[in-house]
């Protein structure tokens, strides 16, 4: 195992973690316990084991190790992970006033239930282990996986990093809009916000952690809003 010393407690704990969380998000939504825990190690594994296979260790080569964290400036990121968070809020608020929507929420909304489910519940603390790995797992994929591989296409190199950018940010985009359009009786203008949102957040993580060569910023940025998403929410129904 091409795994440095340092990192492997690391890789180890983020299984761990992972899997705890699944294992509390599908007990607390009452879904497949163990249909979610395999999903979320077959997630985590697919583009770990790959790095695993060419003789790479997986977490300096998505820059998730602790000494490429220690380069960045996590306050830094803190502050972007606010203003992004406080900007997409003010445009739910007054343009789709989607917070209104999600408190008359009844089940018919897909993406997002967990997070619906557990500020409803008071439950906010919960939040802090299950957005461990749903983060994790889109950072991993999206902005890594997806991003890192057409980055390393030659036939692209022109166009990179912009086009992997770009490309990762729509297939994120798709992956919250697609359930909601087919999911939902929605309006077609709220529909396409739930593309917007994500793409937009995947586009402003992707240039950061292009900076840093790490998906650490993207995730720092990724957990903080979904973290207080959920706390906003929990306040919300408490008024």
């Amino acid at each position: 195992m091409p795994f440095r010393k340092d990192t492997k407690l690391w890789f180890w704990l983020i299984l761990f973690i992972s899997i705890i969380a699944s294992i509390i998000g599908n007990i607390y939504t009452k879904s497949n316990v163990l249909g979610g825990v395999i999903l979320v190690f077959i997630l985590i594994m697919i583009p770990f084991g790959i790095e695993l296979l060419r003789g790479k260790d997986p977490l300096i080569y998505y820059g998730l190790d602790f000494a490429t964290l220690r380069k960045i400036n996590v306050k830094s990121v803190l502050g972007i992970a606010l203003l992004v968070f406080g900007v997409i809020s003010l445009i739910d608020h007054f343009a789709f006033n989607l917070f209104k929507l999600l408190l008359s929420y009844n089940g018919e909304i897909t993406v997002g239930s967990a997070a619906i489910n557990l500020a409803k519940s008071n439950a906010f603390y919960l939040a802090i282990i299950v957005f461990f790995s749903g983060t994790l797992l889109e950072e991993l994929w999206f902005r890594g996986f997806v991003q890192y591989k057409l980055n390393s296409l030659k036939f692209l190199k022109p166009l990179n990093p912009h086009f992997a950018i770009i490309t990762q940010s729509i297939l994120f985009g798709l992956a919250h809009f697609i359930p909601i359009y087919y999911g939902t009786s929605l309006s077609l203008s709220l529909k396409l916000w739930f593309f917007t949102y994500p793409f937009l957040v995947g586009i402003i993580n992707s240039y950061i952690n292009e900076k840093y060569q790490s998906l650490w910023p993207g995730w720092i940025i990724h957990y903080t809003n979904n973290v207080l998403g959920v706390l906003l929410l929990s306040l919300i129904y408490r008024v």
